[in-house]
């Protein structure tokens, strides 16, 4: 029988009828079965007993006795044997490979890894902990809200509702995981419940001087319809048409409006193909067309994605997955982003859609450019760009482009970075694509201040925020302020950057489902002033920084936070900055880390 370990919450292994349950003797013994258990490739015994057991008269003795601990405690007399440790699944069923995995219930989800358990004099493993925890906490987080988006989709409200309130209870203060909730409970029709649940977040969220989004009261709304006698599927086809022009004429609530009744047709229609096609329609809608929505979004998504597959539509499938993917790219869920990516490639895959591989490929480099990743992004990116033109799919092509600049300033290759904005902007403003276009403007500017440019980069801010007030975009609004925060800094007009720059993070954080790259990426902008006008802001600033890049999963901003902690006098945090930073690709973070190591 597989012996099960629980590391989540307070350790423990579960007791079996046939052997008595002796739990290890030691805290040094559980944090050597999730340093083995959880580490990327075998560990050798001097490794973890410099690590763990360092500061003894005996490290390798001591390792030999926690190695025993666990062998006595588990009941496995040849586990963990040899030089190079490692655990397989065939030696235990542990609840973090559960939760990696996908296959751990949400009745088991929650709690910190080794909750509880500290260690004295153990500086490298405290950091290793630091780090993994917060990997399983989002990793929860992500995985409660997967699970309640797919109980909803399929129709197990119970289940839905389950997963929901757990999420939403781990993270009270998270208005997408109370919106989720709220719409489960809608969903099994227990409204009274619902409407007490948002009365319960406002109270709580006034408290802490927060308001809940208008997408959160939203989701309080009933919005189920009676049926009414089965029509057409011509009906749906007919308002899908209607909603998509809706849209692309820019009326956004009345497009959404009209897909929301051709899904009620398409439904009494019993046509699972025309669904699924119209709650692709649906869903993207609710993502791009309004922002605030992408909870509501998501739930569309995830059932268009059911009734794609019902339907056997690889290719709506994959537009699906690619959606619900770019969705969790721009909420900081990049484990979750990284898998539906892959799903979603395999079904275009199967549809033999290259163009649309081609766009997921952008997706999955967006992906990795937040994270820090920037050569492995610019090269998917350069590719898809390639592939996208080669289809004759010029918005595509656009799109890659601009999100490639951003790596390859990032990666320190400003001359590359201007003339690959350039080329995107370009073809934005010939293909008539205004709504994309102050992207790639305010990275141009960006890359005209590397160069000295700071009136041309005005000017390219400046054009840019212009229009992303127009349009109405937080995200855009923010990026381009954020360039004129600069701007005047660069000049010397640090009053005047400081207005801009907290004008750019209001923008962009004034909805619920911001593009948490860009709210990092102007945080980081206040912090670098700060550092240079008025230190004694660098503190907290640095504090919230690292705080929300390590909730968001954003490790280069994570590391430059870490920078001005050490900057400012806590050398502690260079290592920290040191972890935080492997794997980005940013060489100016990267010399900021070994000057504060040589000191």
């Amino acid at each position: 029988m597989t012996v099960r370990v629980r590391l989540l919450g307070r350790p423990s292994v579960e007791p079996r009828p046939e052997q008595p349950f002796h739990a290890p003797r030691g805290r040094k013994s559980w944090a050597l079965l999730a340093r083995i258990a959880l580490a990327d490739r075998p560990l050798t015994r001097s490794e973890l007993a410099a690590e763990l057991f360092g500061e003894t008269d005996d490290p390798a003795g001591s390792l030999r006795w926690g190695l025993a601990d666990l062998r006595r405690s588990l009941g496995l007399t040849e586990l963990l044997r040899g030089d190079r440790l490692r655990l397989t699944r065939t030696d235990l069923w542990l609840d973090v490979w559960a939760l990696e995995d996908g296959t751990l219930p949400y009745a088991d989800i929650g709690g910190a890894l080794l909750d509880g358990i500290a260690l004295r004099d153990c500086p490298e493993f405290d950091l290793w902990l630091l780090m993994a925890r917060s990997h399983y906490s989002l990793r929860s987080d992500s995985e409660l809200r997967n699970q309640a988006l797919e109980h909803l989709a399929s129709g197990r409200l119970t289940d839905a509702v389950g997963a929901a309130e757990r999420a939403a209870k781990l993270q009270p203060l998270d208005d997408s995981m109370q919106e989720l909730f709220v719409r489960a409970l809608v969903a099994a029709g227990r409204i009274d419940a619902a409407r007490a649940q948002l009365a319960a977040c406002e109270a709580l969220f006034a408290r802490e001087g927060m308001r809940v989004s208008p997408a959160l009261r939203a989701a309080a709304q009933d919005r189920r319809t009676q049926p009414r006698g089965v029509r057409a599927g011509s009906i749906a086809t007919a308002l899908l048409q209607a909603g998509i022009a809706a849209l692309d004429a820019g009326a956004a609530d009345g497009g959404i409006e009209t897909l929301r009744r051709a899904a009620d047709e398409a439904r009494r229609a019993n046509d699972t193909a025309l669904l699924a096609r119209v709650l692709l329609a649906l869903g993207s809608a609710l993502v791009h067309a309004v922002r605030g929505f992408d909870g509501e979004g998501a739930v569309v998504l995830h059932q268009g994605l059911l009734a794609a597959r019902l339907a056997q539509r690889p290719d709506v499938a994959a537009e699906i997955l690619r959606e619900l993917g770019y969705v969790d790219v721009q909420a900081g869920r990049h484990v979750s982003a990284a898998r539906e990516l892959e799903n979603a490639l395999r079904e275009a895959g199967e549809a033999g859609d290259l163009a649309l591989a081609a766009l997921i490929t952008a997706v999955q480099a967006m992906n990795l450019g937040d994270r820090g990743r920037h050569v492995a992004a610019s090269t998917l990116l350069a590719e898809s760009a390639k592939q996208s033109e080669r289809s004759g799919r010029p918005r595509n092509q656009i799109w890659s482009l601009g999100t490639l600049a951003r790596s390859q300033l990032h990666a320190g290759w400003p001359d590359e970075a201007q003339a690959t904005a350039e080329a995107s902007l370009a073809g934005a403003r010939r293909h008539q694509w205004t709504a994309y276009q102050p992207w790639p403007q305010a990275i141009r500017a960006e890359c005209l201040l590397r160069a000295g440019l700071w009136r041309e980069a005005r000017r390219d801010a400046e054009e840019s925020f212009a229009l992303a007030c127009e349009l109405g975009d937080p995200c855009w609004e923010g990026m381009a302020a954020r360039a004129l925060g600069e701007v005047a800094a660069l000049t010397g007009k640090h009053d005047a950057a400081w207005e801009w720059l907290a004008d750019a993070r209001q923008r962009c954080d004034r909805v619920s489902d911001r593009y948490v790259w860009v709210s990092g990426h102007i945080a980081l902008a206040q912090l670098n002033l700060a550092a240079k006008a008025d230190p004694r802001q660098v503190p907290d600033l640095a504090a919230r920084l690292y705080r929300d890049a390590v909730r968001f999963d954003l490790p280069e901003f994570a590391a430059w936070a870490l920078v001005h902690q050490a900057r400012s006098g806590d050398r502690s945090r260079v290592a920290l900055a040191q972890a935080a930073a492997r794997g980005v690709d940013n060489p100016a973070l990267h010399e900021a880390i070994a000057a504060l190591a040589d000191r």
